[in-house]
């Protein structure tokens, strides 16, 4: 793990970073996962219904938390890998994974674009972001590789 962090220059102030992201988006998470799951309910309807959706969007701001607070520890990088192991159980194509992760990105990324920041700590910051979302993929989907793989 500590090569895939580093490969993704996630040191010391990209967690600083990081962090700060999160102090962001924080209030805004709860309407971007109800948006969310509202989305895939107009896709299709029959794939999630209202109690699982409140249940879903409880731990996914959690996980977005714990992402961008927690330090990158075993228990973290497992509980990353576990999203992808849960989500091959349910049976969701990895296309799906990661059409629905570019969508709260870019949710998140604008309500980064929009704080009264500067233009260069606006991009610093969605930069990382990019970063800590890709760490957050490449685990979620090793996950489904080797699944696969078996």
């Amino acid at each position: 793990m500590e090569r895939l962090i580093s490969f993704l220059n996630i040191d010391d102030q990209a967690r600083q970073e990081a962090r700060a992201v999160w102090a962001l988006i924080e209030d805004h998470t709860d309407e971007i996962m109800r948006d969310f799951y509202a989305d895939i309910r107009r896709v299709d309807p029959a794939l999630i219904d209202g109690d699982t959706i409140d249940r879903l969007a409880t731990k996914q701001k959690e996980h977005w938390k714990s992402l961008l607070n927690d330090e990158l520890d075993q228990s973290l990088f497992n509980r990353m890998s576990l999203v992808g192991i849960k989500h091959r159980e349910v049976g969701l194509d990895p296309k799906w994974y990661i059409a629905g992760y570019h969508k709260i990105k870019l949710r998140f990324s604008g309500h980064i674009l929009a704080s009264p920041l500067s233009v260069a700590k606006k991009i610093s910051l969605v930069s990382t972001l990019d970063r800590f979302v890709a760490l957050d993929m490449a685990l979620a989907l090793s996950s489904y590789s080797s699944w696969l793989v078996d």
